[in-house]
């Protein structure tokens, strides 16, 4: 059998650390070189928020893939994302009304998973159990991990089941199941919802399930096939990012998906053959929102407000503020190592705040220097650092290489080399919110 020359690649850009590392913005930047057809989302749903910038125009996208404002690019939400009908009927209207028609190049997979209107309740009940057991993982409540559960219980619905005759009675079944669940954690923990509030939200997700159906819902995985056998390219768009994996990340502190680069395949339904770069994208320091340790903050509270103002570190999801730390790279080789992302681009590296700043470089339980990322980020009681120059907010929106300032020069060639024996590239490296905010820093 002759070997299509011709045939298109997958290439797929994650988040190298705990999320909100900017990829909206990166997954512009690659489309803008003219290389690919469509972007799909592979994994997660409406917990995760890109926002992306055109001129005056900003849009947070929490359904609706990035490439949006691309008019030529098709937009693919795969098997693996669980759909809010609500947030995706919603994107879509404010896409519209600021000139961006998405519907007839957005395709759904008919397997993709359907967060019902009490998902987001079990969230919150679930939420306040965790909280009473000492175990908040601080969720973004919009349902995705009782969506997730759903599915791998076998009784969740599918987007594709809105099509059959049968749905009505489904929803119901699932429906049912749903509240006597809520009346457990009303019985046993005190946790209650407002019958007004369930009513109101089943009629806003009907209304978006009618909307729903009127969109391209097809088997999203012939479709990619399709277009990779025409020689066209995809870019996979991953949410959250490596260190809030379902399995790799600091479990329970996690996202309810898997979010590495290897789950492209199981989230489009594509073979792994036609995986070629992996994209990983990274803060010039490190953010995170939700539960658990984070080794890397920094210690000085009026300087993480400053970083948080600064670099508008508030969730695209939940508005919460994020906690801001130092570029954690002992962190980053782990999430490197498991995404095999060679290529990397480093955003907000206009902001830093501070005359010296600290690198980490390796994890400390309480006085023994640990080898191995640990199993639980408790197990880290202190951070070993190095210490290196700021450089202030000098490089604000520079797009030429020539007229980055030397601190920041020598900050690059620093990650660089740390990240020698990994046979990582900086390619690009981002300086403000607007898509031409950034300089090519290797070529």
């Amino acid at each position: 059998m002759k070997k299509n020359k011709n045939r298109g690649f997958v290439d797929a850009v994650v988040g190298l650390q705990w999320g909100d590392e900017g990829k909206g913005k990166n997954i512009d930047e690659l489309l803008s070189r003219g290389l690919y057809s469509a972007v799909a989302r592979f994994q997660g749903g409406a917990n995760a928020g890109h926002t992306i910038k055109l001129g005056n125009v900003t849009f947070i996208g929490h359904i609706v893939p990035s490439g949006c404002f691309q008019k030529n690019i098709e937009l693919y939400i795969g098997n693996g994302v669980v759909v809010d009908a609500v947030s995706l009927i919603r994107e879509i209207k404010q896409l519209k009304d600021l000139g961006f028609d998405v519907v007839s190049r957005l395709y759904i997979s008919n397997r993709a998973k359907l967060v019902s209107y009490l998902h987001p309740f079990l969230d919150q009940a679930e939420e306040c159990f965790r909280s009473k057991a000492g175990v908040k993982i601080a969720t973004t409540s919009r349902g995705i991990g009782p969506a997730y559960s759903d599915a791998r219980a076998r009784r969740g619905l599918l987007v594709g089941d809105v099509l059959m005759p049968d749905f009505r009675e489904k929803e119901k079944a699932l429906s049912e199941f749903h509240l006597n669940f809520l009346n457990m954690y009303k019985e046993k923990y005190g946790f209650e919802i407002d019958s007004e509030k369930i009513k109101e939200a089943k009629e806003k997700w009907n209304s978006a399930v009618r909307e729903l159906k009127k969109l391209q819902i097809c088997d999203l995985s012939f479709l990619i096939q399709k277009r990779l056998s025409e020689g066209k390219n995809i870019l996979a768009e991953g949410a959250q990012g490596i260190m809030l994996d379902l399995d790799f990340g600091d479990y329970p502190n996690v996202t309810s998906s898997n979010v590495l680069p290897a789950n492209v395949c199981l989230g489009l339904g594509v073979s792994h053959t036609y995986l070629r770069d992996i994209y990983g994208v990274i803060k010039a320091y490190t953010t995170k929102v939700g539960g658990g340790n984070f080794p890397s903050r920094i210690k000085d509270k009026a300087l993480e407000k400053a970083f948080q103002k600064a670099g508008n570190e508030f969730g695209a999801t939940t508005g919460r503020p994020r906690m801001c730390g130092w570029l954690d790279l002992f962190a980053l080789r782990y999430a490197i190592a498991l995404s095999g992302a060679k290529k990397i681009f480093i955003n907000k590296a206009d902001i830093c705040l501070s005359d010296k700043i600290k690198v980490v470089i390796g994890y400390k339980s309480h006085k023994k220097v640990l080898k191995e990322f640990p199993f639980s980020l408790n197990q880290a009681t202190n951070v070993v650092t190095e210490e290196i120059p700021g450089w202030g907010e000098s490089n604000h929106g520079i797009n030429d290489k020539k007229k980055v300032s030397k601190e920041l020069a020598s900050y690059l060639r620093y990650i660089k080399n740390k990240l020698a024996d990994l046979n990582v590239k900086i390619i690009s490296v981002g300086t403000g919110p607007d898509r031409d905010h950034f300089f090519n820093w290797e070529k």
